[in-house]
């Protein structure tokens, strides 16, 4: 007689999901307070926050200590698109476009030329390097692959941090033309990146590739089948031209239609930050700006949800909706969007701590030591591509010399905006996404960490700190020479 196979507790779905809530409720709590004070530890040493976060991540991740295991991270997507949304409503609130106006092309110089020579370096780099590399999901595929791949990974070599910029302003006391241009452009870029990448996203989702398919003949996967009716008769030549014409035109819909939302969304935000209206908030500030937060995080949790059910592009509707909601000309324009900054304040750092933890946790360890190699030239290839565009874009501006020198080193760091794309991407390409966002990961990670010692030493280099770098052996010769209107504003 046949003896019954054991039943364990992982057999029982019931089970299993009441052991993973479990997991979540009681391990995360303790995941996120540690992430806090490494993060912490990370500060002081003078490194990145975020990049404490994310090695906590992978440390308690599962392929390290296991702390969260792979089932907890995945029932935890939820508060991770959350996270999501309010760094794309943050990333849309530092575009102030009267600031924009009023000094044009200087940023929309910088901005095209970072962005130009950022994308073109990195994409050939990646072209010239994955085909020859150990990267698994690229293995015996097609040119067409390693391009749709090489174009993603170009466009997040554009975006940059405002976050991480703002802190090293804030730390570095940064004040003048050079500190200006370097927050200009590097909000621009990241509005502009997230445009960019929406876009490119449907290329290539519209290009149906199999990257199933290993070999030589891997191909368009099921869109390669519709060309082979172009040599019957005329319905299905009009039928595959429909199909040409509705693949073309998605991605215009998709962006368009993210964008048209967002309006609606920043609309929306706008007025849950107008002054309360009933008596019981108006005498109690502190519960309004707690209503206030709530409101503004449900308001985006939701949108980023609604487009991302429509299948729409979620961080581009959060963009536009924060860019929108911190630009209204009114007359109480100007407090609305002191009060979007007060909830992002307030909300961003417990925001980034979950965001970048839960990240960390996600990261497939072998996949990141496998791309390691790529990571590092696509990292290299990212900064000299920086040089040049940012001398080519000082020559244009007349920028003085002492700025030409170091104007690239302003521009390195990436953080958030570029981490949720990759995040995005991963869930976008299930087949694929997850070893691509190793790569994008770990080249994020390193931009993190050699970005902020540089814009502190390029803002010190062009003498706009009001931050005393230390003594020095001989103080009067090496200490560059600081405006004295520069001097004043800091010490003002």
């Amino acid at each position: 007689a046949s003896i019954p196979s054991p039943t364990h507790w992982y057999d029982d779905p019931q089970r299993a999901l009441g052991a993973e809530l479990v997991e979540i409720l009681t391990r995360t709590p303790f995941v996120l307070v540690l992430a806090y004070y490494v993060g912490k530890a990370f500060a002081k040493a003078r490194l990145p926050r975020i990049s404490g976060y994310l090695v906590t991540g992978v440390v308690c991740g599962s392929h390290v200590l296991g702390i969260l295991g792979r089932g907890a991270t995945r029932r935890l997507a939820g508060l991770d698109n959350l996270c999501l949304a309010v760094i794309g409503v943050a990333a849309g609130s530092e575009l102030h476009l009267a600031d924009l106006r009023r000094s044009p092309k200087p940023t929309l110089i910088m901005t095209a030329a970072i962005t130009a020579f950022s994308w073109a370096i990195v994409f050939v780099t990646f072209c010239v390097v994955a085909p020859s590399s150990n990267l698994d999901f690229l293995d015996g595929l097609s040119v067409a692959h390693v391009v749709a791949v090489g174009s993603l990974a170009a466009t997040l070599s554009v975006a940059r941090s405002p976050a991480s910029a703002i802190a090293v302003l804030r730390e570095m006391e940064g004040r003048g033309p050079f500190c200006s241009l370097v927050m200009s452009v590097t909000v621009v870029k990241d509005v502009l990146v997230v445009v960019m990448f929406a876009v490119n996203l449907e290329l290539v989702a519209a290009a149906r590739l199999d990257f199933s398919a290993v070999g030589g003949g891997a191909g368009l996967g099921s869109g390669s089948g519709a060309g082979g009716g172009l040599g019957g008769g005329g319905g299905e030549v009009s039928l595959t031209a429909v199909a040409a014409l509705v693949a073309f035109m998605h991605p215009v819909f998709s962006v368009a239609t993210s964008s048209g939302l967002g309006v609606i969304a920043g609309f929306a935000l706008g007025q849950c930050l107008k002054p309360p209206r009933t008596r019981l908030l108006a005498n109690r500030p502190a519960l309004a700006r707690a209503a206030r937060c709530v409101q503004t995080l449900a308001l985006s949790a939701s949108s980023f949800w609604a487009a991302k059910t429509l299948g729409l592009e979620p961080l581009l509707l959060c963009v536009v909706a924060g860019a929108l909601a911190a630009n209204r000309q009114h007359v109480t324009g100007e407090e609305e969007r002191e009060r979007l900054e007060s909830v992002l304040r307030a909300s961003m750092p417990l925001v980034n701590v979950v965001f970048f933890t839960l990240a960390g946790c996600a990261v497939h360890l072998t996949s990141v030591y496998k791309s390691s190699v790529v990571a590092t030239l696509l990292v290299g290839s990212r900064l000299l591509a920086l040089y040049h565009a940012a001398r080519i874009g000082c020559d244009a501006i007349g920028a003085p010399e002492s700025h030409k020198r170091v104007a690239w080193m302003g521009y390195v760091t990436q953080a958030g905006v570029a981490l949720g794309l990759v995040r995005t991407a991963a869930a976008r390409f299930p087949q694929w996404g997850d070893e691509f966002g190793a790569l994008m990961v770990a080249t994020i990670v390193m931009n993190q960490l050699v970005g902020p010692p540089m814009f502190r030493a390029a803002i010190v280099s062009v003498g706009e700190s009001g931050v005393d770098p230390g003594p020095t052996p001989n103080r009067a010769a090496s200490e560059p020479e600081v405006p004295s209107e520069v001097r004043s504003a800091s010490e003002a």
